[in-house]
């Protein structure tokens, strides 16, 4: 048994990313070629603002959280839900910034807003910048309207972590990477987003300063000059400042516009495969689906539920193994920050009460979601989920 013959979410492929490799192949371009150019393109249209393409999600926060950091001096603190991957907090860590954490909404697990008025009114003085970075968790857009005010009042730049949102909307209308508000709003094209690139990341901004700063930092900052008497170069340039090497290759940049061309059609399929889901779980006892509604504009990344291991008798380890046993490969979005040994020393001061976001871990799971996924195999989820569900309560009450 291979993770292959167990898929939990699977990059979706055909003709068109084959033909878009081979160009790329044949263009004798592997990198700072034609390619890049009409990804950003294509996303530039996805996401309602102009893009710069990097190497991956991780490199597009790091590369923001670089160029804000160094346009100030003294100390820096990045806001970062508790349910969240380690790349944002990683990132800031390394480039010297303090990382706090707070608390999801119940509802669809995204940044608490009033746990972050608390957070902020506590700590606002004490920083000179204070990034705050929304995961759009899921796919489903975080409250962009009262986490901008909150950033408004207390002086915060928003930046968002869309990585999971490319192709969604904040609305139903308005698309993700577009709001007034925001600073920027990062994604990522690993293979498993509704984007896939195999690797890769876009910063999708309406601050042309920051595009710009972006797009020489990828490319170890350097800029062509006029060549001058003595000069042999065969192309002149000037690097003013340490940038690195952070550019997406034509490869990727090529299945990435193959991916961008059909986004719409397949958020709408996931979309199509989590209203599947939503009508066959939505009256299951002891299983709380997050939203426990569709949301009209997310881009369906992921399908979380919140079992009730307590009611269930089960942990959650005996719950992803019985999948597994069915030949249901499920996933854990995420391991909370704090409960990770390199997050652990947050201090008191520089995080809320995270009472939502432990109580949902213990039974939080992803199922299965992947565009190309079949209705027979959403189908075998939900029985095992129902399965799962009616002989663990039998149990349950024959313990009582």
């Amino acid at each position: 048994m291979t993770d292959s013959d167990l898929p939990y979410a699977r990059p979706y492929w055909d003709a068109d990313e084959a033909s878009a490799l081979m160009t790329a192949l044949e263009s004798g371009f592997w990198t700072n070629g034609g390619q890049v150019a009409r990804f950003e393109e294509a996303l530039g249209r996805i996401t309602g603002a102009p893009t710069v393409t990097l190497s991956s999600g991780t490199a597009a926060l790091h590369a923001v959280l670089h160029v804000l950091g160094r346009q100030t001096t003294g100390p820096r603190l990045l806001i970062t839900p508790a349910l969240n991957f380690a790349a944002a907090a990683a990132s800031a860590r390394l480039l010297g910034w303090d990382v706090a954490v707070a608390d999801v909404t119940e509802d669809d697990l995204t940044l608490c807003p009033v746990r972050l008025g608390e957070l902020l009114d506590r700590v606002h003085r004490d920083y000179v910048r204070i990034v705050v970075l929304p995961v759009h968790y899921a796919g489903h857009s975080a409250d962009m309207p009262a986490l901008s005010s909150l950033c408004d009042r207390y002086g915060a730049d928003l930046v968002e972590d869309a990585c999971h949102a490319v192709g969604g909307t904040y609305d139903g209308t308005l698309p993700i990477g577009s709001w007034p508000g925001s600073r920027a709003a990062c994604f990522s094209f690993h293979p498993t987003k509704p984007v896939a690139a195999g690797e890769g990341g876009a910063v999708s901004t309406q601050d042309p300063g920051l595009l710009d700063e972006l797009r020489r930092l990828r490319n170890h900052d350097m800029r062509p000059v006029d060549a001058h008497d003595g000069d042999l170069g065969p192309w002149p340039y000037t690097i003013e400042r340490p940038g690195t090497n952070l550019r997406l290759s034509e490869f990727n940049a090529a299945v990435g516009v193959a991916q961008a061309h059909r986004a719409e059609e397949s958020r709408r399929e996931r979309a199509r495969l989590a209203d599947r889901y939503h009508e066959a779980l939505e009256s299951l006892p002891h299983v709380r689906v997050v939203p426990p509604r569709r949301r009209p504009g997310s881009a369906h990344h992921l399908f979380p539920v919140v079992f009730d291991v307590a009611a269930l008798g089960l942990a959650k380890k005996d719950l992803l193994a019985g999948f597994l046993d069915r030949r249901i490969r499920c996933q854990v979005h995420y391991t909370p920050l704090h409960r990770l040994p390199a997050f652990a020393d947050v201090p008191p001061r520089l995080r809320t009460p995270l009472t939502t976001v432990d109580t949902a871990f213990a039974g939080l799971v992803s199922l299965p979601l992947w565009r190309g996924m079949t209705d027979a195999d959403c189908d075998r989820v939900v029985d095992a989920v129902t399965e799962t569900v009616h002989r663990s309560t039998r149990r349950a009450r024959g313990r009582s």
